[in-house]
């Protein structure tokens, strides 16, 4: 399996040209996610009301804080060497772009690379999100949820391509991210429902 898993990254990865390489940078830079979820915000918001919004909101940033701090907890835990790391068999032969749009390519890589790998933090996060986002907002369309796994699947494969994630790092990360994107949608429908009930999603334009 680990050597499925080299040989996998190093596949997508050595794959990279630089017409591509901007795609992959911008949906992997964090703060370009930022406006898009403001739009998705601002449509729950006109769609239904503002408490709606704020209290949907006030879950994201929850969901974000807790997977993001378990999927760093489990990294340095497991300590595995980024595929780009100088402790990484595979140094000298990942092509390693960049971890930004914004980012010093040089400083910024040498950081990162130097980081743990094991489970991708971008995927589970990107997942987590998109599950949520994708449960609550199939009351307004029902391919919500497929269109934001879609995303999701996209920033995370960017981790590969981009040379700091092992597609095992993404899958597990996926996983981890879907499984608190859906408990956190659990908790949210009980909450809104027997305390709440004001402030639930229900699409009134």
């Amino acid at each position: 399996m680990k050597s499925l898993d080299k040989e996998l990254f190093l596949w997508f990865n050595q794959l990279g040209t630089e017409p591509l390489d901007f795609i992959w940078i911008f949906l992997t830079d964090k703060f370009v996610a930022i406006p898009f979820f403001g739009i998705l915000m601002l449509l729950i918001w006109y769609k239904s009301n503002f408490k709606t919004a704020f209290v949907v909101g006030v879950f994201l940033v929850a969901l974000v804080g807790l997977t993001d701090l378990f999927a760093t907890l489990i990294k340095n835990w497991v300590e595995r060497p980024r595929p780009c790391s100088v402790n990484s068999i595979l140094n000298d032969q990942v092509r390693v772009v960049s971890d930004g749009l914004f980012k010093k390519v040089t400083t910024s890589n040498t950081e990162k690379c130097e980081k743990f790998s094991f489970f991708s933090s971008h995927a589970a996060v990107s997942f987590a999100l998109a599950t949520f986002l994708g449960l609550l907002l199939q009351k307004l369309r029902k391919s919500a949820l497929y269109w934001m796994l879609l995303w999701a699947i996209l920033v995370s494969v960017s981790r590969i391509y981009l040379g700091f994630h092992y597609p095992s790092d993404i899958f597990v990360g996926g996983v981890v991210g879907m499984v608190f994107g859906f408990i956190a949608f659990e908790i949210y429908q009980l909450i809104i429902q027997n305390y709440l009930p004001k402030f639930s999603f229900r699409p009134n334009k």
